[in-house]
């Protein structure tokens, strides 16, 4: 069922980018697909048996095992609340190779949980220990197209403590209003941008720049950018005097023009800043 619902809702989003004439769904071959989930946990107070440090044990130990099975699973991000939503607000960012892997994933989860627990009583007990800690709640939030010529993937290291993910919407203008501006020269600034100022930016861990297949909206003809940004802190993720340096240094000032006259003005908008439960991840 939930697979049929996830199908039909692209159908949608492509059909209407068609009457609308805007390329709003577009899927580039070679890209990968983000799928964003929104669930929420109950108070502690409200489950039963919990001693202190028992979600963390159980969360890890379910997530280490279904990742080293879930095939069709690439990577993924385990979000808490940080200064964004209410506290019981849990975001599973999941990423796919394709838009079938990602609605036969979401249909799979019972076969997932046979293959990672063979035995039906230690399955039942791993979910159960995992399920208890969450409400009866489920959203989907967006389904993304993930750029991946523009993506800086996180190193692996045997330390994985927790990070900050910052998520943020920018806006490129209609190509009608960029004045001598072309898809080419676009594509030709924001590829060196990645590699001249996002690849040397140390304090950014990871950084992935999605579009939408099926979510979001588009406002005065401005096309939506959002970006999820990985940092080891708070402090790193809010210093925002350390990228416009090397920007300057990487850019000369003809080519910050050119690099600029895509965006739109005071197109900022903050989306949403959270903890990474990083035990819990699948990194490529």
């Amino acid at each position: 069922m939930k697979r049929d619902i996830l199908k039909n809702l692209v159908k949608a989003a492509l059909t209407f980018s068609l009457i609308a004439g805007v390329v709003f769904a577009q899927y580039t071959k070679g890209n990968t697909v983000i799928a964003w989930s929104k669930y929420k946990f109950k108070p502690i107070s409200e489950v039963d048996g919990h001693e202190p440090g028992d979600r963390r044990e159980s969360f890890q130990a379910y997530h280490t095992a279904r990742n080293a099975k879930a095939r069709l699973l690439l990577s993924s991000l385990f979000l808490t609340h940080y200064w964004t939503g209410h506290v019981t607000d849990v975001m599973q960012i999941n990423e796919f190779k394709s838009m079938d892997d990602a609605t036969a994933y979401s249909g799979s989860q019972a076969p997932l949980n046979k293959r990672t627990w063979a035995d039906e009583e230690e399955r039942k007990a791993a979910t159960s220990a995992y399920n208890k800690y969450f409400q009866s709640y489920h959203e989907d939030v967006h389904l993304f197209e993930n750029h991946v010529k523009l993506e800086k993937k996180k190193k692996k290291s045997k330390d994985n403590p927790n990070t900050v993910v910052a998520v943020m919407n920018r806006y490129w203008k209609p190509l009608s209003q960029v004045e001598g501006g072309s898809a080419e020269e676009r594509e030709k600034m924001m590829q060196k941008y990645h590699k001249e100022v996002t690849m040397k930016n140390d304090k950014k861990i990871s950084k992935r720049t999605v579009t939408h297949l099926w979510t979001g909206s588009l406002s005065n003809g401005y096309y939506p950018i959002t970006t999820i940004t990985e940092f080891a802190s708070m402090a790193d993720a809010d210093d925002l005097q350390y990228e416009p340096k090397i920007f300057d240094k990487a850019f000369t000032d003809e080519e910050k023009e050119a690099y600029n006259k895509y965006w739109a003005p005071a197109s900022h908008e903050d989306i949403g800043l959270f903890w990474n439960q990083a035990y819990t991840n699948k990194n490529k």
